[in-house]
């Protein structure tokens, strides 16, 4: 699905917002997935930590942009019920979302998930500092090899301690 722009929009153009935390390279470690796509991605190359093939920002607008093989998502928690319909319908990959809620977003985003870890997580931020965020994250996985990747990074977090769920119906994944 793409839709049509009124004007360009380019990476001068984006400001940095209260939005901007930046995933640690540990997780992508501990995951040892190399992503397709990375469909919530910093507009500045320099603060991108996920490895993927294909960046999308939000001058390529990864949320209408179409979504091909195995993803990262990481979005924008302020406005993250925008991102759940595409996650649930997109067969491969790992999201990163704050585990609280007052909308019907998370429930449904949840049980289209194949497996689920709750994390703690440092962010950075583009000016160096880091947030030890007092929600708690979860890790969802959708996929077999997604599923594998999320128990190798609730292994290596110090608090998840290796504990995640796998949806018992789903572990095969595809």
């Amino acid at each position: 699905m793409t839709t049509a722009q009124l004007f360009e929009v380019t990476a001068a153009d984006v400001a940095l917002t209260t939005d901007d935390w930046y995933t640690p390279r540990w997780i992508f470690d501990a995951a040892g997935l190399v992503f397709d796509m990375d469909v919530c991605a910093p507009v500045a190359p320099e603060f991108r930590t996920c490895p993927a093939r294909r960046y999308l920002t939000v001058v390529e607008d990864g949320l209408t942009s179409e979504w091909h093989g195995t993803i990262w998502c990481n979005p924008p928690y302020s406005k993250a019920a925008q991102w759940a319909p595409r996650w649930i319908k997109h067969p491969s990959g790992l999201a990163l979302v704050l585990g609280k809620s007052k909308v019907g977003w998370l429930g449904p985003f949840l049980a289209a998930s194949d497996a689920v870890a709750f994390l703690s997580v440092e962010f950075g931020r583009p000016d160096g500092s880091t947030a030890d965020l007092t929600w708690p994250l979860i890790l969802v996985a959708k996929g077999s090899k997604c599923v594998a990747a999320l128990a190798r990074v609730a292994a290596a977090d110090k608090y998840a301690a290796g504990a995640y769920h796998v949806r018992p119906n789903r572990a095969g994944g595809s």
